[in-house]
């Protein structure tokens, strides 16, 4: 049993030291988690909708609204009325959100990059086949 608690430790220290690691990056950029991820979404589905920015993200209508009006202010993303639905809106990345976006993606792998490090080439491989069983093994018994 202590070496199941201490496995169990171990893997959420190591999700809140990338947290942390890539919070940092994104507070270099003037966003929190939460922000990047829709803002990455908008990039990603272009002229997606607001129900379906807080769908991904897992969050109610009216935060989404305060977390848009926030991209929207910082001038990284534009809604737009929809050629086909005048009461729909659509968001689309700006070209500075384009570029962050980007800067976004970059310190995802920066962060990655530094935890691939740690662990030697020739077990990498092995270390990541045991953790995808550990999430399939999760997610079947959720």
């Amino acid at each position: 049993m202590q070496t199941q608690q201490n496995l169990m430790g171990l893997i959420y220290q190591l999700a809140q030291a990338e947290t942390q690691a890539l919070n940092q990056q994104l507070k270099q950029l003037n966003l929190n988690n939460e922000q990047a991820r829709a803002l990455n979404y908008i990039d990603q589905h272009p002229g997606t909708n607001q129900r379906a920015v807080g769908s991904y993200l897992g969050r109610q209508a009216a935060s989404t609204s305060n977390l848009i009006k926030r991209l929207l202010t910082q001038q990284l993303v534009v809604r737009q009325v929809a050629a086909d639905n005048d009461r729909e809106k659509q968001l689309h990345v700006t070209t500075a959100g384009e570029q962050v976006a980007q800067q976004i993606a970059a310190a995802f792998t920066t962060v990655n990059r530094q935890m691939m490090q740690a662990v030697p080439v020739d077990q990498q491989t092995q270390l990541s086949e045991t953790l995808k069983l550990i999430l399939q093994r999760l997610s079947r018994e959720s």
